[in-house]
Formats: C-alpha cells, structure tokens, sequence
C-alpha cells in the first residue's frame, strides 16, 4: 500500500544525427540539408526543450509545461542538477520516458518510482511539489469516493491491530499487490503505528525489499474510520475505512481496508487491502468479503492474490541467466520487427533515407504549428526559458550532451 509520486514528461526531446558529407543530390545529402535547416528552426525552443529533457510532469498544455519548466530551472536547480548526476535519479527519469502515451501510464510512472526511489529523488519531488509548487497536482476524479457509513463496521478496537498482519489481497496493482507484505503493528498513546515492510521485483527476477512507519488515529466518531495525517513528504494523508473485520485470535482472523489518500501532487488515489495473520488468504473469510467489497461497490472477484512466500533472492547466475534470456528475446522481437520494415520499404520502393527525410520534414512541420499555436502568454514564458547551451553545460555539467545544440 505504498504511494509512490511519479509524474510523465511534458517536454520531448529531439534527437538530431550527427553531420556527415553525401554526394549532391543523394537521399543523404537532402536529408542533410533538411536536418541543417531543421536545426536552425527556432532556437528559443529547442533551448526552452534541452532545459526540460530531464524534468516529468504531469501531462499539461502549452502553458502549464512552459511554467513548469520556468519553475523548476529557477526555483529547483541544485535539486534538478543532483538528480541527473545522481543514477539511480536518471535511471528514474529515462524509465519514465518509456511509459510516455502507454494504456497503463499512470501503473507503469509509479513502478518506476518503486525501482529508482531514493533520497535525491525525494530531494526533488519535495522542491518541485511541495516547497515551490512547480508541479500541477493530478485531481481527484471520484475513482475511489468517501464510502457511505452504512458500509464500514459499527465498532472497532484499533488495538485489535497489534502484532502481525500479512496483505493477503489488494484492489489495486498499482499499490496493493506488492510481494512480501508483511506489516507489524503496536499502540504508542492512542495512535496506531505500523512498521510496512513489501519487495519491489527487479526486471532480473531479484527484488529490493522497502520499508517506511506510518501512524494512524482513529475518528472519534466512527470507529471505523483511522486517519494518517501529518506526514512531512509530500504532506500525504491516507483515510482507511474498515468494511468487515474479525479478530478472535484464530486463524482465519482478518481486518478488510478501504483506503483513500491525497498528497501535493496527487488527489484521490486509492485501493482495498485484506489484512490477514496467515500469509495466505483463508477460503473461509470469502464470503465476507465478497460482501464487504460490493458495500463500496467492488468486485472481489477481481482483487488480486499476494505473494507472501518471502523466499530468497535467486543466484546472481540465475538472474544473469534470465536478463540474457529477456535480451534475446528482445533481439529477436526487433529483428522480426525491422525485417517487415524492410519489407515495407520494398513494397513501396521508398528508401531508408527517403523515409527519414520525410520524417525529419514532419518534426519541423509539427514544431512550427506547436509555435504558431503558442499565445502571447506563452510566447513570453518560452522567451523566459531561453538558455545558451554554456549556461546549461556550467549548470548541469557534462552530464547532458550538449553539443547537439551547438
């Protein structure tokens, strides 16, 4: 049940081959002369674009991008400089370029975040979202709304969840699923602590085991109600709502949760966990649930089962193995891939070059209507983001590759 922030980019970057010589008139010498001229198109863009080719955002338009870019070079700069020479950071970043316009894009921002997470990144989140507010929040969309009160239990003793629990099922993927979710709880002066620990698998079949305390009072009100409120990053707040629960000191005991949560950058995410003392979710309590889960209008059938067989990291030699495995699939896969581009080409007599010539016309073409669509707002943001490249070199150092600018 861990949050992660992550934010998609907002800023693209463009890619521009290296120059080489090509005989007059030849497929390479055109797409030369495009490239040249397409290079020299708007300076005070391309500068505005290397500023942002590290930054994530939330998706925004021309404006709001223009403004978080403006932001965080002039409010975030020592934070923004650490996180690109920082691995762990950048790796953070160039995984979130992948999940760029996917069906699971949200899923697949805070998987990064799980892989990368770190002191810098949380450097950075917490000047860009937090102490300056660069970054949009994501609004609450009514995913996951305020349960009735009807729906929770009539009464509940929250020292009823001391000891150990494991989460046995979960709503959602993005945050309720994770491996090894074992949770120890205590009571400190009427609040409810608990020390949550779960794994994040790694993409070589290993896995990075997280931890964190999060504290919990309980509504005065209705017992079925506990809040963790007051945190410092990313001042995130998490409601739970107990659905059903029964706790006798058997082995079937179990505490179902319905949680909503808010933070600066995110409004309204939310899930469902069954916390269970055996790590393996009891066929008994199923009917209960079931129950408690179509009270706020879910489907148990669709929640997923944990994994809480905890079990040791696989050999180096293993996970070797299966990232070798993974890379000739991979191999494989765009082999095939570039093998029926090949084709493609056949059938329409138009040359690799001939294709690349077209497409390098289609980026000036796509740069010149976003700049013509630009307002005098945003006309004025984007002349605010002008940088020389040794500006931004003596900024970020060597760690971007400027010389395509130059």
């Amino acid at each position: 049940m861990k949050r992660t922030v992550s934010f998609t980019s907002s800023c693209s970057t463009f890619d521009r081959p290296d120059e080489a010589e090509g005989e007059v008139g030849s497929p390479s010498k055109k797409l030369l002369n495009i490239v040249k001229h397409w290079k020299g198109v708007h300076v005070v863009a391309a500068a505005s674009i290397l500023a942002c080719i590290c930054l994530v955002v939330p998706s925004a338009d021309a404006v709001d991008a223009l403004k978080t870019c403006g932001c965080l070079l002039k409010e975030c700069r020592v934070e923004l400089a650490k996180c690109i020479a920082n691995p762990s950071c950048a790796a953070n970043i160039a995984c979130l370029q992948t999940c760029n316009n996917r069906p699971d894009e949200t899923e697949c921002q805070i998987k990064c975040g799980d892989l990368f997470e770190n002191n810098v990144v949380d450097e950075f989140n917490e000047c860009a979202v937090s102490r300056k507010k660069c970054v949009p929040r994501k609004s609450d969309v009514g995913e996951f709304p305020i349960p009735d009160p009807a729906a929770l239990v009539k009464s509940f003793n929250i020292a009823d969840f001391s000891g150990k629990w494991y989460i046995t099922s979960g709503l959602n993927p993005t945050f309720d699923t994770f491996d090894c979710q074992l949770h120890e709880f205590h009571m400190e002066s009427n609040k409810l602590v608990g020390n949550l620990s779960w794994r994040i698998r790694t993409p070589d079949g290993g896995f990075f085991t997280r931890s964190t305390v999060q504290r919990f009072v309980q509504d005065s009100n209705q017992p079925g109600v506990l809040y963790n409120h007051d945190n410092e990053y990313l001042h995130y707040q998490d409601d739970w709502y107990i659905l059903s629960s029964r706790v006798e000191n058997r082995p079937d005991d179990y505490i179902f949760v319905y949680y909503r949560g808010r933070n600066d950058a995110w409004d309204g995410y939310g899930g469902a966990v069954v916390y269970t003392r055996s790590a393996v979710l009891p066929e008994s309590i199923i009917p209960e649930l079931k129950n408690a889960a179509k009270s706020v209008g879910r489907d148990f059938n669709k929640f997923i089962t944990t994994d809480n067989t905890c079990g040791p990291e696989p050999p180096l030699v293993e996970r070797l193995e299966k990232t070798v495995e993974e890379g000739e699939k991979t191999i494989i896969r765009e082999v095939e891939e570039i093998g029926g581009e090949v084709e493609k080409v056949k059938k329409t007599e138009m040359t690799l070059f001939q294709r690349l010539a077209e497409g390098f016309k289609e980026l000036k073409q796509d740069e010149e209507n976003f700049l013509r669509g630009l307002g005098k707002e945003e006309m004025e943001l984007l002349s605010e983001l002008k940088m020389e490249a040794s500006e931004v070199e003596k900024l970020f150092g060597r760690t971007l590759p400027l010389r395509k600018l130059r």
